[in-house]
């Protein structure tokens, strides 16, 4: 296989600066979003303990699908307390 040549190398190297040039990817970028939270280190301590115990990669991944199902719980009571003013 040839190397590219140093024309070819600064096409590519300006076409990846060209955003128009870019493959859309469905759901790519709204896959998840970085946060941050100040936690104890004796918390961090207690949920690495969990998340290794229930065969979590991370105490972040459990606190993700912590977080996740008690949303959908909130969510819940509230379309409930909804319907119920609603008659």
């Amino acid at each position: 296989m040839r190397q590219p040549s140093k024309r070819e190398i600064a096409k590519l190297e300006r076409d990846a600066k060209n955003p128009d040039l870019w493959e859309e990817v469905p759901g790519f970028l709204n896959v998840s979003r970085p946060t941050s939270i100040r936690l104890s280190p004796t918390l961090i301590k207690n949920l690495e303990r969990v998340a290794e115990l229930r065969g979590e990669r991370s105490y972040q991944t459990l606190l993700k699908k912590w977080v996740t199902e008690r949303l959908e719980y909130e969510i819940e009571l509230i379309d409930l307390a909804r319907k119920k003013k609603t008659g």
